[in-house]
């Protein structure tokens, strides 16, 4: 099974625990096959500040992700 790295701990998962996003015209998405993108653990979904962070970092801007995380994570994984 590939291993992924999360974006916030930097922490080694199989590919399967992890959730799998993108950053699209400002916007976080679902990844949707096309472009870049990264994993988060779900470990790393609770702490706020921390994805925060790495969120601005990954995506090269600030934006309201935590926001967007939430509705993504409403309506389901």
């Amino acid at each position: 099974m590939p291993l992924r790295t999360c974006i916030s701990c930097r922490d080694k998962q199989e590919q399967i625990y992890l959730m799998r996003l993108q950053c699209k015209d400002k916007q976080l998405v679902k990844f949707n096959g096309i472009g870049r993108s990264f994993y988060i653990c779900k470990s790393c979904l609770e702490d706020k500040k921390k994805l925060e962070r790495a969120l601005f970092r990954q995506c090269k801007n600030k934006a309201q992700y935590w926001e967007q995380l939430k509705e993504i994570l409403a309506n389901g994984r």
